[in-house]
């Protein structure tokens, strides 16, 4: 039994006295592009679509869905009572839209106009209809847009923005919506005023 005792005892030593190897691994090397440059929320590593924007709606690729365009606005565009008059500070608004259309010349466009529901029904439509046809003319005449891709459609006060009685909510109700469409798939690569997927009403 001594002996046994002897024995282990001796190995246990050696095997302590044993040096141990430094266990520090080494630096493991970055092999893979982790910075997302575009700030899209993919890495550049596993990124398939490197022209991408921040905030732009992709998929783990980094890549924009394509989807057929049919999206709706509403135009910050706005009128006086009974008026079909577009106030020059609206200009503006008008002119994006020009601007998209010139460069997505595939691109349709319906301009509804919308009225408050002070007055008659037969009034609201004729008067909708007017500020639709405004809205058109400006950026046929102004603008350079062909009438052939511009629809212009009164709603009279049939499809109203907000519910109310009062002079806020009329002038709110007083309104363009552009409805864009186009037969052509978009990839959706960047978000623009015009891209919003919900209707606005």
């Amino acid at each position: 039994m001594r002996y046994l005792i002897t024995v282990f005892l001796s190995l246990f030593v050696t095997a302590c006295a044993v040096q141990v190897d430094d266990m520090t691994p080494e630096p493991t090397l970055q092999s893979f592009d982790l910075v997302d440059g575009e700030g899209d929320g993919v890495i550049n590593a596993r990124d398939q679509c490197p022209k991408s924007f921040s905030g732009a709606k992709v998929d783990n690729r980094g890549c924009g869905a394509q989807r057929i365009e049919n999206v709706r606005r509403n135009l910050l565009v706005n009128f006086a009572n009974n008026s079909y008059i577009v106030a020059p500070q609206f200009l503006p608004e008008i002119a994006a839209l020009a601007d998209f259309m010139r460069a997505n010349p595939e691109t349709k466009v319906t301009i509804e106009g919308h009225t408050s529901k002070l007055g008659s029904k037969a009034l609201n439509k004729a008067l909708s209809q007017h500020r639709a046809q405004a809205v058109k003319d400006i950026l046929v005449n102004q603008f350079a847009i062909a009438g052939n891709r511009i629809t212009p459609m009164g709603y009279g006060f049939e499809r109203p923005l907000a519910e109310g009685d009062n002079e806020y909510i009329h002038a709110r109700n007083r309104r363009i919506v552009a409805e864009l469409s186009s037969e052509q798939s978009f990839t959706d690569m960047k978000w623009t005023i015009y891209s919003v997927d919900q209707r606005s009403e």
